[in-house]
């Protein structure tokens, strides 16, 4: 088995990067708003506004801005948060769970399931308008699903969670 790496191509990576900063500059905007109308101290809003930036901007990065590297050994789960190596034989199952946001807004994100039952999202598997193209995502995880089937000689087949 050969090193396959999975997640956003250039592009999906830059459209990442350019929410993440225009998310920056809406909220760095409001706060100069909020600064600028405010008759005493708006450090309570100023702090909120942060708070929120940094939530946004945090997701954006964690479940955009990763790859997953499928080795002989296990799977490289890679963010710019850190680097962790799960082995094949800990996978439990694999598992697309749809997500759906507060204005309605749907994406299929993939994940793995652990010996010890707790889910792992996997970086730049995303499916949703900024994220993967659907045939695209599909065949990540068709691929995803074709290396762990070979390296544990396991059967099931991808868990789809509504």
């Amino acid at each position: 088995m050969e090193e396959i790496r999975l997640g956003f191509g250039p592009r999906e990576q830059r459209d990442i990067r350019l929410r993440a900063l225009g998310l920056t500059g809406l909220f760095g905007a409001v706060a100069l708003f909020v600064v600028s109308r405010s008759d005493g101290p708006g450090r309570p809003a100023l702090v909120l506004l942060a708070a929120a930036l940094a939530l946004g901007v945090l997701t954006l990065l964690r479940y955009g801005s990763g790859t997953t590297l499928l080795t002989p050994s296990g799977v490289v789960l890679a963010t710019w948060f850190g680097r962790r190596t799960v082995s094949w034989e800990r996978i439990t199952r694999i598992e697309v769970r749809r997500r759906v946001g507060r204005y309605g807004s749907t994406w299929m994100i993939a994940r793995i399931h652990l010996a010890d039952a707790r889910p792992m999202p996997l970086p730049g598997l995303v499916e949703a308008k900024s994220g993967l193209p659907k045939a695209e995502f599909q065949g990540q995880v068709r691929t995803l699903l074709g290396y762990w089937q070979q390296a544990t000689g396991r059967t099931e087949m991808v868990l789809f969670t509504p």
